[in-house]
C-alpha cells in the first residue's frame, strides 16, 4: 500500500511538474482590453535618462501588437466634447461607447487637425488664439488653402465642413491606388471614383509645439509655414554629431514632445453592397476636382466614404524615432472575381501564383565589390533572378475587383525598366502578415465581440479591421553579415525588436504604399538617373543612413526608415520624424491626376518625393 501510495505521489509531482512546465512554456500574450485611453509608453516601466529596464527596444512582437491595438480602439473611439468647450477635438467621448451604432460623430483621430489646420502656407492657422493655453486648437475644421476652394456645383449640399479632409491623391509622387471593386457610379460627380485618397493629421501635441515655437507677427519666426534655418541646421549637426534625436519638445532644435501622434488614412467610395455591409466604418468626407473655369482651379464635394487604411506613429519616452502601427479594412486584398486573399485575422487564404506582368525585384550585383555601388530595381520580368525584362510587357489592363496602381511618369523615382504604362494589378503583400499580428488580430477581434455583446450591440465595422504590422525599434539590416548591402532581408524567428521579421522590416500598407518601390523600401528612393529605382543601396561604399538612435546610425526600411529618411536624416530635412513638420506649409489641395501613355500626369503635391 505505501509503495502504490508512492507511487501515486510520484506520479502525481511528475504530473504537476509537467503542467507547471507547460503552463510557464505557454505564456498566454498581452491582453487587449476594450479602453478609451491611448497608451502613452510600450512596454513599462522605462527609466528615462537611468537604466532601461523596459520600453520599446526590449519589447516583443506580441507585446508591440497588443499596444497597436490599444492604440487603434482608444483613437477609433467617438469623440466628444470637451469639458466646458462645445467643439469635439482629442477627447473620448463618457456617453458613447466604442463601436456605439448611435454615435455617428467622428472618432477621436478624426477630430484631430489636418496639416493644412497646423501648416497653412500663408497666414495663421485656422482659429489660432494667443489667448488660449492651447493657441485655438479647439475651433472647428477649417480648410484654408491658396485659393478660395468653394463646392463644385449646386448639386453639393450645404454641410458642416467634414473632419475628414482628403487633400492627397498619391503616394509622394511614386504612384496611384485604386479599387477595382468600385463600380464608376459608386461617387457622383468623382471624375477618378476608383482613385483611394489620403490624409495627415496631427494630435493637439504636435499643434501646441508648432505654434508656441511661432510668432504670429513675425514671418521668419513661424513653424507653420517653414521651421527657421538656423533650427534646421542645429538640429542636423545634432543628429550628425551625437547620432540621436535631439532632447523631446525644445525649440533650439527639432524635437517634437513625447505623445505626439500622428495618422495617415486611406478612404475611398463604395458600393451599394460595401456599404451595407456593415463592414466598413463610414464618415463624411471631403475631396478635391479640377475646376477649368472659376475663381481657383479646385473646388470640393463631400460625400459618405469608407476608411480602408490607417497608419498610427506616436513619439514615446523610449521611442523617439516613433512606434508605427498600420492597420487595414479587411476586404482591401481580393482576387479578380472578388475572393478575399485574405481572412479577417490576416491568414493567407488563396496565394495567387505570380504571373509575367507583375513586377519583381531584381538585385544587381548581389554581392557588390567593396566601394561598388548597388542598384535594386524595379521591373517587369517573368524571371527575378535572370532579371530579363520583358520588352512588351501586357500590363493590367482587366483588373476586375482587384487593387491596382499606376506608377507617377517621374524620371528621377520611376526611371525605365520601371513599369510606367499602364496599370499593375495588386495580387497579394510582398510579405504576409506575420502570426504575431494574426494573433493580436484574433484576441482584438475576440475582445471586441466580447465587449459588444456585453453593450448589446449587434455589430460594429472594427470587427473587419486589422494589424498589418508594427515597428517599433529601428534596424541597419546594412551591417548584419548574413545580409549584406544588395540583398533583400530575411530573418527567422524567435522575433524581437533587434530582430525583426521581413514584414516588419518591410511594413506596408497594401492600400498606402502598394507599389514595390514601397513594398520593399531599405533606404532611399533615387539614385542618379538612368541607374533605377533602388530601395537598398550605397554610394560609393557609404551606406545610405535614415535613422539615428542611441550613439547609432541605421539603414532602416518600411514606415520607420522613410519617415526617418523624409524628416530627421541630416542630410535631409529636418522633421524629427514628422514629414509633415519637415515639409511644413501647404498651399493646394490635390485632384486627381489623368492617365497618360507614359504613367500619370503630375499636379501640385502636398507632400513630394524629396
Amino acid at each position: 500500500m505505501w509503495i502504490r501510495s508512492g507511487i501515486i505521489l510520484l506520479l502525481g509531482v511528475v504530473l504537476f511538474i509537467g503542467i507547471r512546465a507547460a503552463i510557464v512554456n505557454a505564456q498566454p500574450g498581452p491582453v487587449i482590453t476594450i479602453s478609451r485611453t491611448v497608451p502613452n509608453e510600450l512596454n513599462p516601466p522605462f527609466a528615462a535618462g537611468g537604466t532601461l529596464t523596459g520600453g520599446a527596444p526590449n519589447a516583443t512582437p506580441e507585446q508591440a501588437s497588443a499596444f497597436a491595438w490599444q492604440e487603434f480602439i482608444a483613437l477609433n473611439w467617438p469623440a466628444g466634447p470637451q469639458e466646458g468647450k462645445p467643439n469635439q477635438r482629442d477627447t473620448p467621448s463618457s456617453s458613447c461607447r466604442f463601436g456605439d451604432p448611435n454615435c455617428t460623430g467622428p472618432t477621436v483621430w478624426q477630430t484631430f487637425r489636418g496639416k493644412v489646420e497646423i501648416f497653412p502656407g500663408q497666414g495663421n492657422p485656422p482659429g489660432y488664439s494667443q489667448t488660449d493655453s492651447s493657441f485655438g486648437y479647439d475651433a472647428l475644421p477649417q480648410y484654408p488653402y491658396g485659393y478660395s476652394v468653394g463646392p463644385c456645383g449646386p448639386d453639393q449640399v450645404p454641410g458642416p465642413t467634414p473632419w475628414i479632409n482628403l487633400d492627397e491623391t498619391d503616394q509622394i509622387t511614386l504612384d496611384s491606388m485604386y479599387a477595382g471593386v468600385v463600380s464608376s457610379d459608386s461617387s457622383p460627380g468623382n471624375s477618378a471614383p476608383q482613385l483611394i485618397r489620403f490624409l495627415a493629421k496631427a494630435n493637439r501635441t504636435e499643434y501646441v509645439y508648432v505654434a508656441k515655437n511661432s510668432s504670429p507677427t513675425d514671418p521668419l519666426n513661424q513653424w507653420w509655414s517653414s521651421i527657421p534655418a538656423s533650427v534646421v541646421q542645429a538640429t542636423k549637426t545634432f543628429i550628425s554629431q551625437n547620432k540621436k534625436s535631439p532632447p523631446s519638445d525644445n525649440s533650439q532644435y527639432v524635437s517634437l514632445p513625447d505623445g505626439t501622434i500622428e495618422v495617415k488614412a486611406g478612404w475611398r467610395p463604395l458600393n451599394s453592397s460595401e456599404a451595407k455591409s456593415g463592414r466598413f466604418h463610414m464618415q463624411r468626407v471631403r475631396f478635391y476636382e479640377h475646376l477649368k473655369n472659376g475663381p481657383s482651379p479646385y473646388c470640393y464635394r463631400d460625400a459618405n466614404w469608407g476608411l480602408v487604411a490607417l497608419h498610427i506613429i506616436q513619439k514615446t519616452p523610449s521611442a523617439p524615432y516613433f512606434i508605427y502601427a498600420t492597420f487595414e479594412q479587411t476586404d482591401n486584398l481580393l482576387t479578380a472575381d472578388g475572393r478575399a486573399v485574405e481572412d479577417v485575422d490576416g491568414n493567407l487564404m488563396q496565394p495567387p501564383q505570380a504571373t509575367p506582368t507583375d513586377p519583381q525585384v531584381c538585385l544587381i550585383n548581389p554581392q557588390p565589390k567593396p566601394g561598388q555601388a548597388v542598384v535594386a530595381q524595379v521591373l517587369v520580368t517573368a524571371d527575378p533572378n535572370t532579371c530579363i525584362p520583358i520588352k512588351s510587357p501586357t500590363f493590367c489592363d482587366l483588373p476586375g475587383k482587384r487593387l491596382f496602381y499606376r506608377n507617377e511618369n517621374v524620371s528621377m523615382a520611376i526611371p525605365p525598366p520601371s513599369p510606367t504604362g499602364g496599370n499593375i494589378c495588386v495580387n497579394r503583400r510582398d510579405n504576409d502578415i506575420p502570426q504575431y499580428a494574426i494573433d493580436a488580430n484574433k484576441a482584438a477581434h475576440a475582445a471586441i465581440g466580447a465587449y459588444l455583446r456585453t453593450n448589446k450591440i449587434s455589430s460594429a465595422p472594427w470587427l473587419d479591421y486589422k494589424l498589418v504590422n508594427v515597428q517599433y525599434y529601428p534596424y541597419d539590416k546594412v551591417i548584419q553579415k548574413e545580409t549584406p548591402n544588395g540583398s533583400l532581408y530575411k530573418s527567422q524567428p524567435p522575433y524581437t525588436a533587434k530582430n525583426p521579421a521581413a514584414s516588419s522590416f518591410y511594413q506596408a500598407n497594401i492600400v498606402v504604399e502598394t507599389n514595390r518601390s514601397l513594398q520593399l523600401f531599405s533606404g532611399g528612393l533615387t539614385i542618379p538617373p538612368g541607374e533605377g529605382v533602388s530601395t537598398d543601396w550605397d554610394m560609393g561604399g557609404a551606406p545610405h543612413k535614415n535613422t539615428y538612435y542611441g550613439g547609432m546610425a541605421y539603414n532602416a526600411g518600411g514606415c520607420l526608415g522613410c519617415h526617418g529618411s523624409q524628416g530627421q536624416n541630416p542630410g535631409g530635412q529636418a522633421g524629427d520624424f514628422s514629414v509633415i513638420l519637415a515639409r511644413g506649409s501647404v498651399l493646394n489641395p490635390e485632384y486627381p491626376a489623368m492617365p497618360t501613355a507614359q504613367g500619370m500626369s503630375t499636379v501640385p503635391r502636398n507632400r513630394s518625393l524629396r
